[in-house]
Order: structure tokens, then C-alpha cells, then sequence
């Protein structure tokens, strides 16, 4: 009888071993809160418009001269930004905001000019932007 009930309890002990009693319990697993905020629609402008500006261009020793002459599309243009990438890979940009035509905008180097490209980016109303001058010295 002593060993029956050694053996009984070995059985027990075994069931609840193999049966996962001992085991902690599996939780579910955590999803995270995503949270969605609401963003202004895009500006849409179809791939094939194009707005056009016009400038002038002019280089000397110690400078560089962009002059905005207005254009087709001058009308609803609320600012340009200039950027001016130099030989020795520094940069000059500048933003102007309500952009009259005929102004010059001038960029007075320390030593020599050594300008490589300039970029002109326009800025609508509407809140498009484009490319409208990319100028090669």
C-alpha cells in the first residue's frame, strides 16, 4: 500500500509537470494605439502645367546677379528661393518673399566668384512649387 501511494504521487506529480500547470499562462499579445491625425489635402497640379518666369543672369569677379523679370505666371508668385552651389561645394540660399519684377538680388563673394550652378525654386499661392530657372556659370 506504501508504495501505491508513492507511486500514485509520482503520477500526479508527472501529470501536473507534462500538463503545463507549471508553465506561466501566455498573454495576449500587445497591439500598439495608432493615432491618426488628420493633415491638409495636397496641392494637386497636373504633371504637364508648367509655370514660367522670367530672369537675368550676370556674373563679374566678385559677384552674382539673378534679376526677376516677372513672366507669364508672375502674377500669384509669393516668394523665390535662390540657391547658388559654389566650386568648392559650399552654398548660398536665400528666400524672398513677395518677389516685385525687375528686382536684382545680388551675392557678394569675399574672393572670387566661383559659382557652378543656380537654382530657382517659385513659390504660388496655391502652394506649388517648381524649378523655374536651373542656370549653369
Amino acid at each position: 500500500m506504501k508504495h501505491a501511494s508513492i507511486a500514485c504521487l509520482f503520477c500526479i506529480l508527472f501529470l501536473v509537470f507534462t500538463g503545463g500547470c507549471t508553465q506561466p499562462a501566455e498573454t495576449a499579445p500587445v497591439t500598439p494605439v495608432v493615432q491618426v491625425t488628420a493633415s491638409p489635402e495636397p496641392v494637386t497640379v497636373p504633371s504637364d502645367t508648367q509655370r514660367s518666369l522670367n530672369f537675368t543672369v550676370t556674373k563679374t569677379d566678385t559677384s552674382v546677379t539673378i534679376t526677376y523679370e516677372g513672366g507669364a505666371d508672375a502674377a500669384d508668385l509669393t516668394a523665390l528661393k535662390i540657391r547658388i552651389d559654389n566650386q568648392d561645394s559650399s552654398d548660398i540660399e536665400r528666400v524672398f518673399l513677395d518677389p516685385v519684377p525687375g528686382t536684382p538680388y545680388q551675392f557678394t563673394y569675399m574672393g572670387l566668384a566661383d559659382p557652378v550652378t543656380a537654382n530657382i525654386i517659385g513659390t504660388w499661392k496655391d502652394g506649388y512649387q517648381q524649378t523655374v530657372l536651373l542656370y549653369y556659370f
